[in-house]
């Protein structure tokens, strides 16, 4: 009876529990994921959304790999987001294929490095699918 009752707990504990794989079969669900990350710190989730040659446009400069962002701005972008909280407005999404660009605004209120901050952002996020890796964000737009 202990047997059927832990197989039967195991069994319900699959269905009802979506793995990582279900989470991320949908581009906005990668790219709250890479939003989710940021706020968290999680920096494995941040590498694991983001392709090996990800562009990266913000503040009229660009990161052009995955790399690069993780050497430069990556910490930078982890405190910003978990001192200043943001609000999406909207969100479009045009799925091609293997292809969706997302745009988002967000309003974006707090207190950074001693100033405030109230603006709207706006993001433009392409990612792309892959047998072998799945959906992968591409191209980062950011602007305020």
């Amino acid at each position: 009876m202990k047997l059927l009752v832990s197989v039967f707990m195991v069994s319900v504990m699959f269905i009802s529990a979506p793995s990582s794989a279900e989470k991320l079969s949908e581009p906005t669900a990668v790219l709250d994921a890479f939003r989710t990350a940021l706020t968290e710190g999680d920096t494995e989730v941040v590498k694991d959304v983001l392709s090996d040659d990800v562009l990266i446009f913000e503040g009229g400069g660009v990161e052009r790999s995955l790399a690069e962002y993780s050497a430069h701005h990556l910490k930078s972008d982890i405190k910003f987001s978990q001192a200043v909280p943001s609000k999406l407005i909207e969100r479009t999404r045009y799925e091609v294929a293997s292809l969706a660009v997302i745009t988002s605004r967000y309003s974006i209120s707090g207190a950074y490095n001693g100033r405030e901050i109230d603006l709207t952002m706006n993001e433009t996020v392409t990612v792309s699918h892959t047998p072998e890796s799945g959906w992968k964000i591409i191209r980062i737009h950011w602007s305020n």
